[in-house]
């Protein structure tokens, strides 16, 4: 079947912090949204939260000059089914899930439309042939929080085809992101890959006794947090000098945590129940600090950021 690839109606699946910001990414760019969700009680709080959301970007970001869409709200997958071009799930990071709402829009698959799926690590092969549509499932990544972090990872399964992975591609920078390719669906794509082998460090670290939680955080934040945002892992370690590299690596690496699974210390708070700020205890005591005032510090850096980027990219 022909594969639609000029996008006006966007299907929005789930109203969770993902999907309730890429509602009002394409919603500002000037698609057509439906915005799906299946309780009604939470899809009227979504379109309150979303007008929030947008007069804090148009505070934010006064420069901007948003090309408003239409947005509407819906507990019926009917309208998307029947409607959208392109699909983006933002629902639970399940296989399942995400496979059974793929099936559930058989109109749409038919109709050749794109279905964009937001996982952040699993199989876009194996999703795309669960769901029957193979040539239309495509990965892209966004980062949270998608209204902001400007980058998404593009993955193509086994069976995408390159009309797929290029209108998917084509519809991310419409919205204002940055895609780049993820030329192997591998577990974790190319972020969470680097991310997740900081944080199995970053627990060891604590879980050994080297260092505090606390000045771990305050070593990330202090020093190659720092850098980082003019300057990539691959470009700092050409500027080290590779020789460098080789010697530190010859006798650090095989000191660094190689677990093939869950840390000691990680197992065992979850097994205690303190699953980080929404059980109130993690790794800190959520009850005696203010995570409100931490989300906020970190959208507003984020925010920026962002406002450098665009001003260097105006000069060069």
């Amino acid at each position: 079947m022909p594969i639609i690839t000029s996008t006006r109606t966007i299907g929005i699946c789930g109203i969770g912090q993902i999907g309730l910001a890429l509602g009002l990414a394409c919603w500002r760019s000037g698609y057509r949204v439906w915005m799906y969700g299946r309780d009604a009680q939470k899809l009227a709080k979504a379109r309150g939260d979303l007008a929030q959301l947008d007069r804090w970007m148009a505070a934010e970001f006064p420069q901007e000059s948003p090309r408003y869409g239409e947005i509407a709200y819906t507990p019926d997958l009917g309208p998307v089914d029947r409607e959208a071009d392109l699909v983006v799930e933002g629902i639970a990071e399940d296989m399942a899930a995400k496979v059974s709402l793929w099936k559930a829009l058989a109109a749409a698959g038919a109709r050749g439309a794109i279905f964009c799926s937001s996982t952040s690590g699993l199989s876009i092969s194996e999703m795309g042939k669960l769901s029957g549509f193979p040539a239309q499932v495509v990965g892209t990544h966004f980062w949270n929080p998608p209204h902001l972090m400007p980058l998404v990872e593009v993955i193509a399964g086994a069976g995408t085809v390159d009309e797929t992975v290029q209108t998917a591609t084509q519809f991310c920078r419409s919205i204002g992101k940055h895609p780049v390719r993820v030329n192997i669906d591998a577990p974790g794509f190319i972020g969470n890959r680097m991310l997740h082998a900081l944080w199995r460090e970053a627990i060891d670290i604590v879980d050994r006794g080297i260092a505090s939680a606390e000045d771990v955080d305050a070593v990330a934040r202090m020093t190659f947090g720092l850098r980082l945002p003019v300057m990539g892992p691959l470009e700092n370690m050409d500027l080290v000098g590779l020789d460098l590299i080789h010697k530190i690596h010859e006798y650090l690496l095989a000191d660094l945590a190689a677990n093939p699974g869950p840390g000691k210390l990680l197992s065992e708070l979850v097994e205690k129940g303190r699953l980080g700020m929404k059980t109130g205890a993690g790794f800190y005591d959520w009850r005696r600090r203010q995570p409100a005032e931490l989300i906020e510090a970190r959208d507003r850096q984020i925010a920026r950021e962002l406002k450098r980027l665009r001003s260097t990219k105006k000069q060069t």
